[in-house]
């Protein structure tokens, strides 16, 4: 069995050469494909330093492919081009896993191992802890709910999680494992729509669709740098992106649910969105005016281009208001 483990980079090459010596670890047979969006540092050159370097003598791993992509194609697009560069090798499985990651050495085996004793199980989540303590669960998959989901052991002890594989309905693209086949015809996994955010809520939204059985396998254990990737922008007060999370989410429960029950699930976010928006911009007004345009933005958008990521998350420019003003109390 051959496995493709698919990184994107952005600017983060310490992360990305630290999960590339963890992933130099590994025992299961693999070959990696980074794909670097358009990175403005020097992380193309060192990461291929890396590989020069480092990357020749190990037996296990059967190469390593750097594509310098000619512009910033967000998380979607980089997997997908990504994909599409690691197909060409025909592999049984891959992965798309975080550049903030770390792994343990028999983290794939363990997942590889599982998927050929369940052919049934398409797509796989490892138990992803927390990097600074990492016997905390951040994430070892989850189930879906109307207009939502839950996170299945979130913030327990990873002891908590047990060691029996159970079902899940909601995966995180922080580390996703899944059988080829779920390819299209353009080796593209993720929804090309959205920049950056929610790929794995409508991806998991598209496999309850399809009927396709998703697995936690806990015995396979990965580490996470948790807000790695926003020390990179301008969102620091977090508006923007809890805005681009609700708006990307909302827009995927119009594609999959139903008219009525995408109302009542808009419906019935007002509050929590509200609530969010007054706790990031200290002001009832600005608030409101946050939440009429998400409202506004979700009926209309069938996703979050690169211009939208920018304008919110590095140029303040998204809204036509200032969102920075407190309301005297």
């Amino acid at each position: 069995m051959m496995t493709a483990i698919i990184l994107v980079n952005w600017n983060g090459a310490d992360d990305t050469i630290a999960c590339l010596e963890s992933l130099s670890r590994m025992t299961e047979p693999h070959f990696v494909v980074i794909a670097d969006n358009s990175s403005s540092d020097d992380s193309v050159s060192r990461i291929q330093a890396w590989i020069d370097e480092f990357g020749q003598d190990n037996p296990v791993v059967r190469g390593y492919q750097l594509l310098s992509l000619d512009e910033n194609y967000g998380f979607a697009v980089g997997n997908n081009k990504a994909l599409a560069a690691a197909m060409q090798r025909n592999p049984d499985y891959c992965i798309l896993l975080n550049n903030d990651t770390e792994v343990e050495p028999d983290f794939l085996s363990k997942l590889v191992d599982f998927a050929e004793d369940d052919k049934g199980a398409k797509v796989l989540s490892p138990c992803i802890c927390y990097y600074s303590q990492k016997t905390k669960v951040w994430f070892s998959g989850g189930q879906l709910f109307f207009g939502s989901r839950k996170n299945l052991h979130a913030e327990k002890d990873l002891e908590a999680v047990g060691k029996t594989p159970f079902p899940i309905s909601f995966i995180s693209g922080c580390a996703l494992f899944f059988h080829t086949s779920l390819l299209n015809e353009q080796a593209e996994l993720l929804y090309n729509g959205f920049f950056f955010g929610e790929e794995d809520y409508e991806f998991s939204l598209r496999m309850k669709k399809e009927g396709v059985k998703m697995m936690c396998v806990p015995q396979s254990v990965v580490y996470h740098k948790v807000g790695s990737s926003q020390k990179h922008t301008n969102d620091t007060r977090g508006l923007g992106r809890i805005y681009m999370y609700y708006h990307n989410r909302l827009i995927c429960t119009r594609l999959y649910y139903s008219s009525l029950s995408f109302l009542l699930i808009r419906l019935l976010s007002c509050p929590l969105c509200f609530k969010y928006f007054k706790q990031y911009t200290g002001s009832y007004r600005i608030a409101w005016e946050i939440l009429k345009r998400l409202l506004r933005d979700v009926k209309m958008h069938t996703g979050f281009s690169q211009a939208d990521f920018s304008a919110l998350m590095f140029d303040n420019t998204y809204f036509s208001f200032e969102t920075s003003k407190v309301d005297a109390l």
